[in-house]
């Protein structure tokens, strides 16, 4: 008898021959239909594939209106009650526009954790965009992410405002003053025919240990240069806060984690912005 103690990968690989063999003589389910062979492996079908884009050209269809309202939320991790709450409080509101979610997805990076958070996401009858947390890169949960929702830096025009996703993990990069990329954050951030104002979303805020504090000087440069960021959200602290860290009053608002059982919305009227916190 195999001593399940010493299992290992030839253990493991044994024992799915083994089964699958049997399988194949008495006709009963595959192996590959009894259990994953790796927690790593990232196996999304279509409906778990590309969903940034796909929900950035759904919004790009909706009608235009004189107001936007979003409603945040971030911080997944594995509270997925909480998450389930969360997307019924947003359907049962007809008048939010979309959905943003500030990162933490998943809480170790697991292919398998962005499956069970996105089941969920998926239910929402609006559009929705996630950005990339710190957990969100732990093991292989960077090439998930980018199966699952594209570029970890992205950007998007909507009624004159862009929006603009940026990766500020900068700790799961070495604080190799690569991250976040400034030089593709100015280029976006250049006045355009296209938009008038700028958000920004982003997981780490530069005032936190994560964030590389060699760029910190340099963001709040970048962020002030144009004169038109009228607000970033960000995650990462689980807490509800809205503050002004630099001299030109841009507001700063810490989106509360799903745990709290709250979500921040925030509406968007002739690029004046109006926050409020809802339980669900």
């Amino acid at each position: 008898m195999m001593n399940l103690k010493t299992y290992g990968k030839v253990q493991v690989r044994r024992l799915a021959i083994i089964v699958a063999a049997f399988g194949f003589l008495t006709g009963t389910p595959s192996c590959s239909d009894l259990f994953d062979y790796s927690p790593y492996l990232i196996d999304f079908d279509e409906s778990n594939s590309d969903v940034n884009q796909k929900n950035i050209d759904k919004l790009k269809s909706k009608s235009a209106t004189d107001t936007i309202t979003i409603a945040f939320t971030g911080d997944t991790h594995n509270y997925f009650d909480e998450l389930h709450d969360f997307v019924d409080k947003v359907n049962s509101n007809s008048r939010i526009d979309f959905v943003i979610h500030v990162g933490d997805i998943a809480d170790f990076g697991l292919p398998k954790q962005y499956l069970w958070a996105n089941s969920y996401l998926l239910k929402l009858k609006v559009p929705y965009l996630v950005a990339i947390g710190n957990h969100d890169l732990v093991s292989n949960g960077q090439d998930a992410y980018l199966v699952m929702f594209g570029s970890l830096d992205f950007s998007f025009v909507y009624q004159r405002i862009r929006f603009i996703f940026l990766n500020t993990n900068s700790r799961e990069f070495a604080f190799s003053r690569q991250v976040p990329d400034l030089v593709w954050l100015a280029e976006r951030l250049q006045p355009s025919g296209d938009f008038d104002k700028v958000v920004i979303i982003c997981h780490v805020p530069p005032d936190d240990a994560d964030f590389d504090v060699n760029l910190k000087n340099d963001f709040y440069a970048t962020i002030g240069q144009n004169k038109n960021v009228i607000m970033l959200a960000h995650g990462h602290q689980h807490h509800h806060e809205v503050y002004f860290p630099m001299t030109d009053s841009i507001p700063f608002v810490n989106v509360y984690g799903v745990e709290h059982r709250m979500t921040t919305t925030i509406k968007i009227i002739n690029n004046q912005i109006l926050i409020d916190n809802v339980a669900f």
